[in-house]
């Protein structure tokens, strides 16, 4: 039986006098999307070698093992693409020079950013984004010497997250956070927050705070904010009470896009300072990153994210 003469639909892609990029490095987190990004990424290398562009495929095998290879770009590169999780892409964005746009192929469990821009979750969908070279500006944060690009948590999130990382042997599923939810809602202590915005401390004190870049929030809610990514500041959600039947009420909020609201404050800021009574988790962008005090500082428009 001979070859099929039908062409991948990649190839109808209207030829670019010059196409916007010439060579691309593809990061991809093996395990991501339950083993599926490595097919992806093989699936993405043909689609672009077909436009045609120079690709490399770079494989991670542990954690900084993306912002190491980013970091010793060849000059030639002049497109990184990112494939697996949120945290695939935060790796890259550490050491990612400011002039070489990302383009991602989320796979991750929630895939924040995927969702907030309405990124293709498919090979062939994301070579038609590359193909057009359309962008937009990507506000980051610096916090406490680690980057954020989606939201920063200081309390009850905290410390699901720092459950999840104790806990986790191997790759996280939605169900495994949702048990770490159940567990930290019934245990969890609020500390007293003390939060300064660009310099003024806030009033309070407050028991939970958010400091976000986007409306979505763990892949689950929309945030009532008015975020964008390009606009230079974060959104800063102030909680003054984070017992049971508060969080309950927060929760409620959130599902019918009424958070923040209420009791709790919403603020922006390019800068944010938050202490504690004592100890209190942290996690930046979904992961587990120790424990107050925070400095957070914004960088307006610092990289380049093609979208459709």
């Amino acid at each position: 039986m001979g070859r099929s003469s039908v062409r991948p639909q990649w190839a109808t892609i209207p030829p670019m006098c010059p196409l916007p990029f010439q060579r691309a490095l593809i990061v991809v987190n093996p395990i991501a999307g339950r083993g599926r990004a490595r097919t992806a990424a093989a699936a993405l290398r043909e689609g672009l070698g077909g436009l045609p562009m120079a690709v490399e495929v770079f494989e991670t095998s542990a954690r900084g093992d993306a912002s190491r290879r980013v970091g010793e770009l060849e000059p030639e590169v002049d497109l990184v693409v990112s494939v697996g999780g949120d945290g695939t892409l935060a790796e890259i964005l550490e050491t990612l020079p400011p002039e070489i746009p990302v383009a991602v192929l989320p796979l991750g469990t929630a895939n924040v950013l995927g969702t907030e821009v309405h990124l293709p979750r498919d090979a062939n969908g994301l070579v038609r984004v590359i193909a057009t070279g359309n962008s937009t500006g990507l506000n980051t944060a610096r916090v406490n010497g680690g980057i954020s690009f989606l939201v920063t948590g200081v309390g009850f999130d905290g410390a699901i997250v720092e459950d999840v990382e104790a806990r986790r042997r191997g790759p996280i599923t939605k169900l495994f956070y949702v048990r770490s939810v159940l567990r930290t809602f019934l245990r969890f202590r609020p500390s007293k927050l003390t939060v300064s915005i660009d310099g003024k401390e806030k009033p309070g004190p407050w028991a939970w705070v958010l400091v976000s870049n986007v409306r979505g929030y763990g892949g689950v809610v929309k945030l009532n904010t008015g975020n964008k990514l390009d606009d230079g500041l974060f959104e800063v959600i102030l909680f003054p009470r984070a017992d049971i039947l508060a969080l309950l009420g927060y929760a409620l909020r959130a599902l019918v896009g009424r958070l923040p609201g209420g009791s709790c404050k919403m603020v922006r800021a390019s800068s944010v300072q938050i202490e504690a009574d004592r100890p209190t988790p942290v996690q930046i962008d979904g992961d587990f990153a120790g424990h107050t005090p925070v400095e957070l500082e914004v960088r307006p428009q610092c990289h380049r994210l093609l979208i459709p």
